[in-house]
């Protein structure tokens, strides 16, 4: 079971001051790598005693992870954060319950949600650090030049700056899921119901297929932003035939030192991918110039 799934079935089982005492474990972490008692008591208002009740409640419930060694202290873990941001988001009416796993990768889980209206959403669980801090770091700017950062501020940022970017190329009028809401790690947008363009087997009319995607893309350059990751792994094609690009956490605008490079890169990908798969004409250079010239 995943540490939302887990997160979902015991939001029953927590109180308001439980989910109190978590919040200050969370505020916490931002400063501290293990978060002392006196400061869990200096957030909460609460006495030592009231504080250990619920901090024994929920290290019971596998939420939070106690520390004894340099000092001792609380760290909470997944589960809790998931916990965290699934109690705001049902609390803010936004979604009734958590459907099932859509999507697991190396730093994100997708599942459905259902709104109170009975709508399909897809919610995105940004999960860095669960591979190597100093990978995350090295690929995301946003991140480099801080000196302490967890992997739940991480994984917060990631959602924030993922958040940003659907919401630019949505106005931009790019085949992007719309955003909805975002709090802390997760990302509420429009549920797509398609399939990887890796996992198409082949296309009527793959030239046709190739010139939409660059078409979009087009419209993302203009709007003066560059994906930095594009690649068959990253389109959905929807059951009306439709690409739709995803996963935008990493994205870098046009003024960036590097961009030209990237650019090329990220086209190349794609145009690489349609020459070899489906035997489309476009060279990588000629993708990137239409991109470009748009």
């Amino acid at each position: 079971m995943s540490s939302a799934e887990k997160a979902a079935q015991i939001i029953t089982q927590v109180d308001k001051h439980d989910i109190r005492v978590l919040t200050a474990i969370e505020l916490g972490m931002i400063k501290f790598h293990v978060v002392p008692p006196r400061e869990l008591i200096r957030i909460t208002g609460f006495s030592q005693g009231r504080l250990d009740f619920h901090l024994n409640r929920l290290y019971r419930n596998d939420l939070i992870y106690r520390q004894s060694d340099p000092y001792l202290g609380y760290l909470m873990n997944y589960t809790a954060y998931d916990l965290l941001a699934l109690n705001a988001i049902v609390k803010a009416r936004l979604i009734d319950f958590l459907g099932p796993s859509i999507g697991v990768g190396k730093e994100a889980d997708v599942f459905e949600g259902v709104t109170s209206e009975e709508v399909t959403v897809a919610l995105k669980f940004h999960r860095l650090g669960r591979t190597s801090f100093r990978d995350t770091k090295r690929k995301r700017e946003y991140l480099a030049e801080r000196r302490h950062t967890s992997w739940l501020h991480q994984s917060r940022l990631a959602a924030e700056f993922e958040f940003k970017a659907l919401q630019l190329m949505y106005e931009a009028g790019v085949s992007v899921p719309k955003p909805i809401h975002q709090n802390r790690h997760i990302i509420i947008m429009e549920y797509i119901k398609g399939v990887q363009l890796s996992d198409i087997i082949s296309l009527e009319d793959p030239e046709e297929f190739l010139m939409s995607i660059l078409d979009n893309m087009r419209l993302v350059y203009k709007a003066g932003v560059i994906h930095t990751d594009l690649s068959e792994y990253n389109i959905l094609i929807d059951e009306d035939g439709r690409d739709w690009i995803i996963d935008w956490p990493q994205y870098i605008l046009t003024d960036h030192h590097n961009a030209e490079e990237i650019l090329a890169r990220d086209i190349g990908n794609v145009a690489h991918y349609f020459k070899r798969k489906h035997e489309t004409s476009m060279s990588n250079q000629e993708a990137v110039e239409y991109v470009k010239t748009g």
